[in-house]
């Protein structure tokens, strides 16, 4: 390595407002300050990191001692301006806020400032991260920076500006810095590149750029260490195996997965997330910006709003979800809650995975208005006499073998009670795998009889919205009965809600020896 290597975030930074970018609204309001000379005694830059906060304020001073006058010309090789972006000018002093936190340090910065500058015009007192002062040296700094001395100019920045007492902010002149878009990233670094002679393609630079999650500081940074490995040609598959960034494919494997309710897909997708060693908080964030993509595909101008590559967008369009925005939205929120509470837990993989595996179970959204709007079916007021609910005219039930016998293979009047009984189980697995939630209801039921060819089910729920919500989904519950029993059947369901004072009353009546000889099957059981 060269003595005089520089890292690109140091070479390339700005020595002029003119080359900020994705700051216009700040550097063009100093720019004019400076013009009419209406400069303030005190700033407050605020933002994320990376974003140009310090740069503004070194640029700030060189334009306050870089001329005779304060002024946005001035000669970048002079003495002053290099001793100003080498750290080395007495004039402009820079504070760590966070190692510098004190009342003791605020004071004597107090009586620092009372002293005339050596060179320039002015002292610059430029503290970074100030929101790490304390409350005693806020306090010490609220008059000083209120009526400092002519010759004195302060400069704040902060990356949380809500930590800072307002008595501090109401006394400073605030610009708020906004993250750089993956558009302006992509610009400067194809900018950088072209002039250090390295070629890139776009599916690059747009991974590059969405890591540095609008940080150019982090982007520079990346850049740096993908140069360090190729030094001629930048390709995607460089930066993805060096920044573990994870591949669009990826996401687009999870929800594959998750809308067709393939657990063995899925299952494959994670193994394949783990052999690499992707970082699940990135997976998660990853994955919820994939959600908010799918739901900006359901408006007209969404995939404008997207702000991906053409390939990208590509890809989205020939995606075939029937997914409504109310299920995309349920997920998101789902994804939230985790990616808001995934630092608490030692195994993050794990809560992910299940996280996914909850996600399988998940049935399609109920419209709540067409629900409301919609008639629930009546629950019978009475315990329904065997009579009655065996009763089906003959010639319906004929009619029905008949056409049953021309569709399947097997003959309804084959299929018993016991067989339907004996597949029970293998048929609530087959519902859970499509609809958790319809098996988790079927599950209470109790199988009554076969009354010709309708299968009766007895059901104790008395809750509306489950009766609703089972008989809107009947269909669906015959198709699968009929799937595992190879034949053709109808199901009713009866809705019993009688069962619970039915029991109360059984408990007064007494026990008889009839009654115990009946429940041990007439056994001795001495």
């Amino acid at each position: 390595m060269s003595k005089n290597y520089q890292i690109l975030a140091l070479k390339w930074r700005p020595k002029h407002f003119e080359e900020v970018v994705g700051q216009d609204h700040i550097t063009k309001t100093l720019i004019k300050a400076f013009e009419k000379n209406r400069i303030a005694q005190a700033f407050l830059f605020a933002g994320p990191r990376g974003v140009g906060k310090t740069t503004a304020a070194r640029l700030l001073a060189m334009c306050l001692n870089g001329s005779d006058k304060p002024s946005i010309k001035y000669d970048i090789e002079s003495d002053v301006i290099k001793q100003i972006i080498e750290g080395r000018s007495m004039d402009v002093i820079e504070i760590d806020g966070a190692s510098n936190r004190g009342i003791d340090e605020i004071r004597e910065l107090r009586e620092n400032i009372k002293f005339a500058p050596l060179e320039g015009k002015f002292k610059v007192v430029i503290i970074d991260e100030v929101h790490m002062l304390t409350t005693q040296a806020f306090n010490a700094l609220l008059k000083t920076l209120e009526e400092p001395p002519p010759h004195v100019k302060f400069v704040m920045a902060t990356t949380d500006v809500h930590k800072v007492p307002q008595t501090i902010i109401s006394r400073c002149q605030r610009f708020d810095f906004l993250p750089i878009t993956n558009e302006v990233i992509k610009e400067r670094l194809k900018h950088i590149l072209k002039v250090e002679s390295v070629k890139i393609d776009d599916s690059s630079l747009d991974l590059i750029a969405s890591k540095s999650d609008g940080s150019m500081r982090d982007a520079l940074g990346f850049l740096d260490q993908i140069l360090v490995f190729s030094d001629k040609k930048i390709t995607d598959k460089i930066v993805i195996d060096l920044l573990g960034v994870i591949p669009t494919t990826v996401y687009f494997d999870i929800t594959n997965a998750l809308h067709d309710k393939n657990g063995e897909e899925l299952v494959d997708t994670l193994r394949h997330v783990k052999e690499k060693g992707y970082i699940v908080e990135d997976l998660i964030k990853g994955l919820i910006t994939h959600m908010r993509n799918l739901t900006l595909m359901h408006y007209k101008n969404g995939l404008d709003l997207m702000g991906l590559s053409p390939e990208l967008k590509k890809l989205y369009k020939k995606n075939k979800y029937d997914w409504s925005l109310k299920d995309l939205v349920r997920i998101s929120n789902s994804l939230s809650e985790l990616y808001a509470s995934i630092k608490r837990f030692s195994d993050q993989t794990l809560i992910f995975e299940m996280t996914l595996m909850k996600f399988l179970q998940f049935d399609k959204s109920v419209d709540i208005e067409k629900f409301l709007q919609s008639d629930v079916p009546q629950e019978d007021s009475s315990i329904p006499e065997p009579k009655k609910t065996n009763s089906v005219p003959k010639k319906t039930v004929k009619k029905t073998v008949k056409e049953t016998v021309k569709k399947t293979v097997k003959k309804t009047s084959e299929v018993t009670i016991d067989q339907v009984k004996d597949s029970w189980d293998k048929i609530l697995g087959k519902i859970s795998e499509e609809r958790g939630t319809i098996h988790a209801l079927l599950s209470d039921y109790i199988i009554k009889e076969m009354n010709g060819n309708n299968l009766e089910l007895i059901s104790y729920d008395s809750n509306k919205f489950n009766q609703k919500l089972m008989n809107d989904n009947l269909g669906f519950v015959k198709d699968s009965i009929n799937g595992v029993l190879n034949t053709s059947i109808g199901v009713k369901i009866i809705v019993d809600t009688k069962v619970e004072k039915i029991e109360e009353e059984s408990k007064n009546d007494s026990v008889n020896q009839n009654d115990v000889v009946e429940l041990f099957q007439g056994k001795d059981t001495m």
